[in-house]
């Protein structure tokens, strides 16, 4: 683990150090690109500082670097076991986008957030400190039947609303892309291949963080 977590440290070095290089460069010179926006960019009257650049540039990095891959893991899995709902996306490509949001409700890709408790507050019984660490679970919120009539039922039919992405000013800058994506790899996926299934014999093992699976291998009809 500590070999692990030292690779991961020397390549987000790796990774500022080209950030932190090109943006010099880009300040100079600019061009038609991102960091040039960015370096010329004002909030509040105020030019953002070279660490806020940085930050925003990892985030880009890493915000969609395996959440949408892991998100198609788990509806792949999910349709490979039930197969009466992927005939539902098969016979009527029309359902995708409410299969979609409902999938996403149900597997919540991203199971939980961290936040920062900014004020004294009780939740549930359970008193919160301002400047507290709270962990939140999206997944439960997502399948919380005092919201969500028959939330452990998976219905592509019906007007699923979800915390999947988040909410309020921290909600994902990337959730229409995702959504995107998701939608035209479903769709374009059970035009060439609709019958798949698990390989006989393979365990399911969900990954701690994201809601990602070890291995999934298909077997195609």
């Amino acid at each position: 683990m500590d070999a692990i977590k030292a690779s991961q440290q020397a390549s987000a070095a790796e990774i500022e150090r080209f950030f932190s290089e090109t943006l010099a460069e880009r300040i100079k010179n600019p061009q038609d690109d991102l960091l040039s926006m960015f370096s010329a960019a004002e909030v509040d009257g105020s030019r953002l500082t070279k660490d806020e650049i940085i930050g925003i540039c990892f985030l880009f990095i890493l915000a969609g670097l395996d959440t949408v891959t892991d998100t198609l893991e788990c509806f792949f899995a999910y349709l490979a076991q039930h197969p009466e709902q992927r005939q539902l996306i098969v016979n009527d490509e029309s359902i995708i986008p409410s299969a979609v949001e409902e999938m996403l409700r149900w597997e919540t890709p991203v199971t939980g957030v961290a936040r920062v408790a900014i004020q004294d507050t009780e939740l549930g019984g359970c008193p919160v400190t301002k400047g507290d660490s709270v962990g939140i679970s999206l997944g439960s919120a997502n399948t919380d039947e005092r919201h969500l009539e028959d939330a452990d039922v998976v219905d592509f039919s019906r007007n699923s609303k979800h915390l999947s992405f988040g909410a309020g000013v921290h909600r994902c800058l990337g959730s229409h892309l995702a959504r995107l994506e998701l939608r035209t790899t479903l769709r374009e996926w059970h035009k060439r291949i609709p019958n798949y299934s698990i390989a006989p014999g393979t365990e399911l093992n969900y990954m701690f963080g994201l809601r990602q699976i070890d291995t999934l291998p298909l077997i195609f009809e």
